[in-house]
């Protein structure tokens, strides 16, 4: 009886500890999804918006996506944070996208000392996601510090 028991309670584990893993890979695929959809986004920026439009509708639906799942998971302050930030109206990424729907494309000296402001905020959100070690979640504390400030 005790044995069958301890099974069971082993089973619950296992079960209980491969969720988690799966929510973890979520945030970790989604994220790593949106990188690949905002760079794709940049390197099509130097033709017109209204051509990229579509792109631009999905990224900000994917972003509004991955906040509100963040705040409603509530587990990880970090990571809520973050893709607050990248849905928030004041972001660099959002006024990239309002400058280039204004200006109709951007150039390509633009996006290259643009780019690597946003890119470098997703690779650090990838890195925490994929470690979830205290260097990278350190590392995304202080973007937020320098990004909030």
């Amino acid at each position: 009886m005790k044995t069958k028991l301890k099974v069971y309670l082993l089973m619950a584990g296992l079960i209980l500890s491969s969720c988690a893993t799966l929510q973890d890979h979520y945030n970790l695929t989604e994220t790593i999804s949106t990188k690949v959809m905002v760079e794709s986004l940049f390197e099509k920026a130097t033709t017109p918006y209204s051509e990229n439009q579509a792109g631009v509708t999905a990224l900000k639906e994917q972003i509004r996506k991955m906040a509100a799942y963040q705040n409603v998971k509530g587990n990880d302050l970090v990571m809520q944070k973050m893709w607050n930030l990248l849905n928030s109206e004041s972001s660099a990424m959002q006024g990239f996208f309002k400058t280039w729907e204004s200006q109709g494309t951007m150039s390509a000296v633009f996006l290259q000392e643009f780019t690597p402001e946003i890119t470098r905020q997703l690779d650090l959100m990838v890195n925490y996601e994929s470690s979830k070690d205290k260097e990278a979640a350190s590392a995304l504390q202080t973007f937020l510090n320098a990004a909030t400030n």
